[in-house]
């Protein structure tokens, strides 16, 4: 990996860096299968018993790695947990909607909704259960204990993480007795550790480095990449600035050479035909600059304006590059932005940070990951009262209100439909790129991707090099 975490604790935080092992320390009541179908897993099996309250059975003779059973009582403390005003975390998109979890019995627990929660199962899937122990200072640092199939052994700061078989899981055993995952922030250094054998596998393998690993594997990635817009900033108030800021940009070229064809133009939307809420209608922004500067012009700017656009250092693949890609298409219809780079760590916490409070990016370079195949995950990025938003449309906080009260599918989808061409008229963001992931392998290791980002080594097996 290029980057460490700053914790373990897998309800704090939402990044890749951390997930690579919490994936295999933590585990969810629900769980995407290899097809992306929601299928139980330390659930059993669930109910929604009314428009507020579902019901989870769960399985029985699971602990946590430090003996401690996993019960009603811990799964709703975990629930509790996350969604306590007073705790700090990234998942907000992923909570959004549940007041609480209680006991039913010693193998069942009810959540309750503010109102009708469509996607809480897929929520389910991306909340993972944390032992009582988590209220400890220390989780997440020196204490890290899960139900998963790995047990954290050591962390060497800035270095690696080593993890071992949990010989206590309660599942099958995974074939791997263990693996190590380091960081190594040097792109070319990760694939020289890949090709001497040293490592089997690395993440986001740069498009030009592709050909030079020993395995490739690329996946069409439910990752999509955007600049946020700032709407409270004076220079970017106007709609159509916003518009504008889209037809500057050549997302055709981006694809080609940035990403060497790793990429396609996104339809203006975070969203796959495939996925429930996309919209036919909405189409990727056309490469306009002279339409670009005579929007401009009419919303006052015919000399452009300054402003900062912001991105990490090392989290995405070419996001540096594409940064300075996009502020030099800007550059050309008059609008001067320049590129801060941050640590990740340090962006991660800033970047969140909402358009109404003081020192919020005015333009945020970031992937939107939809691991839920639903526009449902994007209200929290969209919304007025969004946990991270720095827009605020009446007509979109309608659609997304309309959508999240119904389990009606056909008016969950026309609502979110409504809700895209609002922002394709008014837009929160430059809708850039759908992205592949792109692994690059030992010839021994034997795994496939998925497309949710998740990294279950559970599944990975090694063969004879071939």
């Amino acid at each position: 990996m290029s980057t460490e975490p700053s914790t373990l604790d897998p309800q704090a935080v939402n990044d890749r860096a951390s997930r690579v092992v919490t994936d295999n320390v933590f585990e969810t009541l629900l769980v995407r299968d290899a097809n992306a179908a929601i299928t139980p897993h330390l659930a059993t099996g669930y109910e929604r018993v009314d428009d507020t309250t579902w019901t989870f059975d769960l399985r029985a003779g699971v602990t946590f790695s430090d003996g401690t059973p996993f019960d009603a009582e811990a799964a709703a403390a975990s629930i509790n947990r996350i969604v306590d005003p007073d705790y700090t975390t990234q998942r907000t998109s992923y909570t959004e909607g549940i007041e609480a979890a209680s006991v039913v019995d010693a193998d069942t627990i009810s959540i309750s909704t503010d109102g009708p929660d469509p996607v809480l199962p897929a929520q389910l899937t991306s909340i993972p259960m944390v032992p009582l122990a988590a209220s400890s200072p220390d989780f997440g640092q020196a204490l890290v204990v899960g139900t998963g199939p790995y047990v954290v052994s050591a962390w060497n700061r800035g270095r690696s993480i080593q993890l071992a078989r949990n010989d206590a899981y309660w599942g099958p055993a995974p074939e791997l007795a263990g693996f190590e995952v380091r960081v190594v922030p040097d792109s070319q250094t990760a694939l020289s550790a890949l090709q001497t054998g040293e490592v089997d596998l690395v993440f986001d393998l740069l498009p030009e480095q592709a050909a030079l690993a020993p395995k490739v594997s690329i996946v069409e990635a439910a990752d999509f990449s955007y600049i946020a817009f700032n709407t409270y900033a004076p220079e970017l108030a106007d709609p159509r600035v916003r518009v504008a800021m889209n037809l500057a940009v050549d997302k055709e070229t981006l694809a080609e050479t940035v990403y060497d064809g790793h990429a396609v133009p996104n339809a203006a939307q975070h969203l796959t035909p495939q996925m429930l809420g996309y919209n036919p209608a909405v189409q990727a922004f056309p490469y306009d600059p002279d339409r670009a500067r005579t929007l401009l012009a009419e919303a006052g700017f015919a000399n452009g304006f300054d402003i900062e656009l912001h991105v990490p250092i090392g989290r995405y693949s070419k996001g540096e590059e594409t940064a300075d890609y996009v502020a030099g298409q800007l550059q050309a219809v008059g609008i001067r932005a320049t590129v801060v780079k941050h640590d990740w760590n340090e962006y991660r916490d800033l970047g969140r940070v909402k358009g109404t409070e003081p020192d919020a990016f005015d333009l945020k370079y970031g992937w939107n990951s939809n691991e839920w195949f639903d526009a449902g995950r994007i209200a929290s990025h969209i919304t007025c009262g969004g946990s991270s938003s720095k827009i605020c449309d009446p007509v979109v906080d309608e659609a997304v209100d309309e959508a999240s009260q119904t389990f009606d599918e056909a008016a969950r989808v026309a609502a979110y439909q409504r809700m895209w061409a609002e922002l394709h008229a008014n837009p929160y963001s430059i809708y850039l790129l759908q992205q592949q992931y792109i692994y690059g392998t030992s010839a021994r290791l034997d795994w496939q991707p998925r497309p949710d980002d998740t990294f279950f080594v559970a599944t990975m097996s090694l063969g004879a090099t071939a």
